[in-house]
């Protein structure tokens, strides 16, 4: 998830329960017996050689994951994963469940801190601020020898994307079709064809849309999120922007260094305008100031109207959504986007740390590996026991005999192996392949933020973000009455030697680039 985290987006944060592709990889098989396809027993391990850890000893591995554990899960992890992972890299798993709330922070900061020994996913930003404080392990000397095939399966710029002076910190898993993240919006289709439109091409369709369907069911949510910010881009601005994080954005369209101080722009006042007028209308509903959980479990059980979307998304939570309305549909549209091209950050899905003080990093290296090592483990970790828990037709298209999850979909999805379900039309496969066509590479791709120099600033800054700046960005306070004294708060928090510093590391990493 190296993606900007807001106070909200970790809500955006659903199930893909889809896949494609019925080609098989050559690198490697299920029952190899090491990390690196050859036997363990072959070479006698070199003391103090990272490349030749020994694997004879068994030992055990901590994975946290936000999300809860589902019951068919539970049964897997302590029956046939736990005999593979056994045989593939001797070691025995122990899975602990967090809430999404504890993600990049709160009860992760509060492990690494104590120096408790476990993986857990991460994002750009949040490894950034961890290595600084020396609480993740540098993995470079292991992912040659024990991530062969993720690092032949996973893009070599993913791996790039979570280094940090030239070391490797976090493991990226997945590659797939990523571009214009959360920049197009996903409407109930069902809807918008039963109040007599077809499709979606501005805001003032949008809003339309949403007129229409509140005047036939009036109970109905319109946008089941409380941040907008990449969805509306096209809308407030002709310039292509891209955000590195809360606080600072860069405009894609320029070939230069240049960093926008986002909360001082007249591009945020216009879309936090934007969004006021959509919480006093009501098409952001009046609870989410207290509830945001809420947006979600209402869009889950089909009872909003449009949500932000990615290439995937449209497909990835309607089998929740068809509990509820079993005609329901999903569509993506883009808002005034014309020429401009989608921005891509990557086409990894997550990343993995481990913790600084791990005795065994290059065994949980070995354990990522799996995750992206062929198609049969990928089905496995994804779908479960064949013809117990999933069933594949002629062309490779996966029926789920369980609607339990096994290891989250969006985690693990990589175009080499990923299946689609029966139900996913022709047509949207076809736009799925077709999605990065016109992408292009963020410049900001490959850049990692030292913070040691402005910590107290950010810390500071991340309260006064919560506090003040989120109401305004969400619509819930007017942004003419309200940002005079948040831009006061930040300035006093440091906002102006935050930018400054950022600003000079990215101008000399970019300067970098072009020697």
């Amino acid at each position: 998830m190296a993606r900007r985290i807001t106070w909200f987006s970790l809500l955006a944060l659903v199930l893909f329960l889809s896949a494609c592709s019925s080609n098989s990889n050559d690198g490697g098989s299920a029952g190899s017996g090491s990390p690196s396809g050859s036997s363990s027993s072959e070479a006698s391990p070199t003391p103090g050689d990272p490349t030749q850890a020994d694997f004879s000893e068994p030992v055990k591995l901590k994975l946290v994951f936000y999300t809860g554990q589902s019951k068919r899960m539970a049964e897997l992890a302590g029956n046939e994963l736990k005999d593979l992972v056994k045989k593939e890299i001797n070691a025995e798993l122990e899975f602990v469940y967090l809430p999404w709330s504890e993600y990049g922070g709160g009860k992760t900061d509060l492990m690494l801190s104590s120096g408790e020994e476990f993986a857990a996913y991460t994002d750009i930003n949040y490894l950034s601020k961890s290595v600084s404080k020396g609480l993740y392990a540098d993995l470079t000397p292991y992912v040659d020898a024990y991530a062969p095939d993720l690092k032949s399966n996973v893009a070599a710029a993913s791996f790039d994307a979570f280094k940090l002076n030239g070391k490797q910190y976090a493991i990226p898993v997945g590659n797939r079709a990523s571009s214009a993240a959360f920049y197009s919006v996903m409407v109930r289709q069902d809807l918008l064809e039963e109040v007599g439109m077809t499709s979606i091409g501005s805001l003032a369709d949008l809003e339309q849309y949403y007129d229409k369907v509140h005047a036939k069911y009036p109970d109905m949510i319109g946008f089941a999120s409380a941040d907008a910010t990449y969805m509306l881009m096209y809308e407030y601005t002709d310039k292509n922007l891209n955000w590195i994080n809360n606080f600072i954005a860069v405009n894609e369209a320029d070939q230069d260094d240049k960093l926008i101080s986002w909360y001082e722009s007249p591009e945020f006042k216009k879309y936090a305008d934007l969004m006021n007028g959509w919480y006093k209308k009501g098409i952001i509903p009046k609870y989410a100031v207290t509830n945001q959980p809420q947006l979600m479990s209402d869009w889950n059980a089909g009872k909003a109207m449009f949500f932000t979307g990615t290439a995937t998304r449209p497909i990835e939570g309607i089998a929740g959504i068809t509990k509820a309305v079993p005609t329901a549909k999903l569509q993506n549209y883009f808002l005034s986007k014309n020429d401009r091209p989608k921005i891509s950050r990557g086409t990894y899905n997550t990343a993995y740390f481990v913790s600084a003080n791990a005795k065994h990093p290059e065994r949980y290296v070995a354990f990522f590996n799996l995750l992206q090592k062929n198609q049969e483990l990928y089905d496995f970790f994804t779908y479960g026991i064949k013809d117990k828990d999933y069933t594949l037709d002629e062309n490779g298209r996966v029926t789920k005999l369980t609607s339990d999850l096994f290891f989250d979909d969006w985690m693990m999805m990589n175009d080499k192996f990923m299946r689609f379900e029966k139900s996913v039309p022709d047509d949207f496969i076809e736009q799925y392949k077709h999605w990065d066509d016109d992408a292009i590479l963020s410049k900001t791709a490959g850049f990692n933020f030292d913070n040691t120099a402005v910590k107290n600033e950010e810390s500071k800054l991340n309260g006064v973000f919560t506090e003040l700046v989120a109401p305004i960005a969400s619509g819930f306070v007017d942004y003419d009455t309200h940002f005079p004294k948040t831009l006061q708060k930040l300035k006093e928090a440091g906002l102006d030697k935050y930018i400054a510093e950022y600003q000079k590391q990215f101008s000399a990493w970019y300067a970098s680039k072009a020697e």
